[in-house]
């Protein structure tokens, strides 16, 4: 089973069970949903437990969430430091020119010449656009934003980034 994680539960808000999350999913409104059924899940541990979403909202950069199971502060305090994940395999397809994080991690990085020139170890989120961090052969790390005028074509199956950089770039 693979998960996505949606964010991680930074601490507790009122009394009344809600928690301040840092999340890392685009997409927080629909992921949020009323009655929708996400997990908490603690890497080292591997601790698994599914919850429902009674509420939520947004404020100042952060998300603020309930859930059902959890409606008093001493229930859901332990869960602090948790990730909040789904299960990659029950979500709807994405559309066209959209991926999973999780999926372009690990992709070769292949230039216009030809060449691979790296692979994908991260993706990062800055106010402008996503953009990719790649280790190139050299050991040093390459960010290149992922746009249309950098990133030409992307293969998840087979784990290929084709892209084209200017001049200077590397």
């Amino acid at each position: 089973m693979k998960y996505l994680t949606l964010g991680y539960i930074l601490k507790t808000r009122g009394l009344k069970g809600e928690v301040k999350v840092k999340s890392t999913t685009d997409f927080a409104s629909s992921r949020y949903k009323k009655n929708n059924k996400v997990y908490l899940y603690n890497e080292k541990t591997s601790d698994l437990v599914e919850v429902h979403v009674k509420s939520y909202n947004s404020s100042l950069g952060f998300d603020y969430v309930s859930f059902v199971e959890f409606p008093d502060i001493n229930l859901i305090t332990p869960y602090i430091s948790y990730q909040i994940v789904v299960i990659k395999e029950e979500q709807p397809p994405l559309g066209k020119d959209s991926y999973y994080f999780d999926d372009l991690v690990g992709c070769e990085v292949i230039c216009q010449t030809g060449e691979t020139i790296g692979k994908v170890t991260k993706i990062e989120q800055y106010s402008a656009n996503e953009t990719l961090r790649i280790r190139l052969n050299n050991q040093k790390d390459l960010l290149l934003p992922f746009v249309k005028a950098f990133i030409k074509k992307v293969d998840v199956e087979n784990k290929k980034i084709n892209v084209e950089l200017i001049e200077g770039m590397i």
